[in-house]
């Protein structure tokens, strides 16, 4: 995985904190300029691509988009930062896989100064030379970060929630039936917000087929590709909440996810090729059911590159241009006495503890080779 040089990478630098009264807490968070309105979109990870001019110290921050569009920020998972408070009283920013301090080494902090109504100035020094990170030109819609420019270097942290400051999936396809099904990769864990969502992970991918499966946990692990149904095309109605866990996924998952997709600016590049042989994308087939498909020029960044923080299948060579879902209800039925042959859960992802079962009905198997299904216990 390529690691996060974030502002991270403006900042070879060590910093202070001016205000102890006004710290951020740990937590999830938008970073908006108070001038331009625009928000901090992570959207270059490679480390290669952020070189500090020693003389200067300017650095290339165009690797960092700035969005003025909510209805953008709101399903951009690359705009979520989390802020996490240092034992030297500096801060670690983290975002889509890494953080400032893991690509120093424990070496480098961030500082936020206070400026007043949650406003602050991001500021440090590298070799004598003080920065401050500041937004593009209030004259354009979106832009990038630069170093220079004093009008823009006031940002607002802003915590994530589920109300106006939340993030929620667009989903990428309507099947015949109604269904909404969107993918999602995060450097975050989070949890569904909006009643009626559900998510899933391909356990196989051989042939012309797939077979999905049900995430029965409560939190999808940060960094686990997933499929999400969602409730209608407008974010607002899929909510996601980032969530500060460390769990792992441990299902064996054929999809697979990218961070980044930029390319024509300069000196940035982070994209990923679409290979049409071993890769393929969501879609619809001939029926209007949900499938796997070869991809269109439409379905990639600029033609030719996979989707940022999208979640794509990787396949064998061979595999027909689109795979459609296993049929079948993959229901099994045991009596109330039978080994369950693995651990039960509830509809609702609760664990039932062996031998607790108190009523029939429909629960979910996981069973000890890893997989799932729903069983019908009588």
């Amino acid at each position: 995985m390529k690691k996060l040089l974030f502002v991270y990478s403006f900042v070879l630098s060590s910093f202070c904190v001016q205000n102890a009264s006004a710290q951020l807490a740990d937590g999830f968070y938008h970073f908006k300029n108070a001038t331009t309105g625009r928000y901090i979109s992570i959207n270059d990870t490679d480390p290669q691509n952020y070189q500090l001019n020693t003389y200067s110290g300017d650095l290339n921050m165009a690797g960092f988009r700035t969005y003025l569009d909510y209805d953008t920020v709101a399903v951009s998972p690359s705009c979520i930062i989390y802020v996490r408070k240092l034992d030297n009283g500096k801060y670690d920013f983290c975002g889509q896989g890494s953080s400032i301090y893991e690509l120093s080494s424990g070496r480098f902090g961030v500082s936020l100064v206070p400026q007043g109504g949650d406003t602050y100035i991001i500021s440090g020094t590298y070799q004598g030379i003080e920065k401050k990170l500041a937004d593009g030109s209030p004259s354009t819609k979106d832009s990038w970060l630069m170093n220079r420019l004093t009008e823009t270097e006031n940002w607002k942290a802003i915590p994530v929630n589920t109300s106006d400051e939340y993030i929620g999936i667009r989903p990428d396809v309507r099947t015949a039936d109604g269904e909404y099904f969107g993918t999602i990769y995060a450097g975050f864990s989070f949890r569904m917000v909006s009643p009626g969502m559900k998510a899933y992970y391909v356990s196989s991918a051989q042939g012309s087929t797939f077979k999905m499966e049900e995430i029965v946990q409560d939190v999808i692990p940060a960094s686990t590709p997933v499929i999400i149904r969602c409730n209608s095309f407008n974010p607002a109605d899929n909510k996601i909440e980032p969530v500060n866990d460390n769990a792992a996924f441990s299902q064996p998952n054929r999809l697979q996810g990218v961070y980044c997709a930029l390319s024509g600016v300069a000196k940035h590049f982070n994209a990923k090729d679409y290979d049409p042989v071993t890769m393929r994308v969501i879609g619809l087939d001939n029926k209007g059911e949900l499938a796997f498909i070869t991809a269109k020029p439409e379905n990639l960044y600029n033609d030719f590159y996979l989707k940022a923080n999208k979640a794509y299948l990787q396949v064998d060579s061979g595999t027909a241009s689109t795979m459609t879902k296993e049929s079948g209800t993959n229901i099994k039925t045991i009596m109330k006495n039978e080994p369950s042959e693995g651990t039960l859960y509830s509809l609702n992802g609760v664990h039932i503890p062996e031998g607790s079962i108190q009523r029939p009905g429909i629960y979910i198997l996981r069973s000890y080779d890893g997989t799932t299904r729903k069983v019908i216990i009588k």
